[in-house]
């Protein structure tokens, strides 16, 4: 084997400067940003999104849906006042010729229910208003209706009398002038006020009588004497004696 070449010495000055790195000069601090850099620079931008758990995340996306617009219960009030309301409308309502019965339950002077509407689907209904029970004007109309009730029963017509006295003064009335009719107590003018003979500023009853034929209002007079209602009720139910 040939002989190995001896290494050549180094000198140890050289082998500093060598160690010594090389400070950065103006062309290595303008270099643009690598793709690593800048992918490090937008990570750190860019908060990452807080996933929530399942349940919660739920949650969150159920408070941001539109409330429903209301419950059953709510719907069923709000139907209850409207219905209320517009009763109340049709009992303010003034009635005109023509019109049917508004569909109304009163007592009579006995307590028991009386419909005039279902009354006069089956036969003609005469019914006359009095401003109290017995007072001198109303005594000389019931009692005229009275004395003309057999010509009314002929021809199978109903006659009520109609205010707003309470049961009691009704029954008082009737068996005082033995009236062989039935008396109403329209406390609440449920049917005087749509009849009309509702006096608007003082709350009164204005005397009054209607026919009723076929179900519907054929005559409606308004502010009348009481004798005078007897006669034409008379007149226009059973004819011209």
């Amino acid at each position: 084997m040939p002989p190995r070449k001896a290494k050549e010495p180094v000198d140890p000055a050289t082998l500093r400067r060598s160690s010594r790195v090389k400070p950065a000069g103006p062309e290595a601090a303008a270099a643009p940003p690598s793709k690593k850099q800048k992918t490090a620079a937008k990570g750190k931008a860019e908060k990452p999104k807080k996933e929530l758990p399942v349940e919660e995340e739920k949650e969150s996306k159920e408070s941001q849906l539109p409330s429903p617009a209301a419950t059953d219960g709510e719907e069923a009030a709000a139907a209850e006042t409207k219905e209320k309301e517009s009763k109340a409308a049709a009992a303010t309502a003034v009635l005109q010729v023509g019109d049917e019965l508004p569909d109304v339950t009163v007592l009579d002077q006995d307590g028991n229910d009386v419909n005039l509407k279902v009354v006069a689907a089956e036969k003609t209904v005469v019914v006359f208003a009095y401003p109290k029970a017995s007072t001198p004007g109303c005594t000389r109309q019931a009692c005229g209706f009275r004395d003309a009730f057999p010509k009314f029963e002929g021809v199978n017509a109903a006659v009520y009398g109609l205010s707003a006295d309470t049961v009691t003064a009704q029954k008082k009335f009737q068996e005082k002038q033995n009236l062989p009719y039935p008396l109403l107590a329209d406390t609440k003018f449920e049917l005087l006020g749509p009849l009309g003979a509702k006096k608007a500023d003082k709350g009164g009853i204005t005397r009054s009588y209607w026919v009723i034929k076929d179900g519907k209002i054929a005559t409606m007079v308004i502010n009348v004497k009481p004798e005078v209602s007897v006669e034409k009720a008379l007149e226009e139910v059973v004819g011209k004696e």
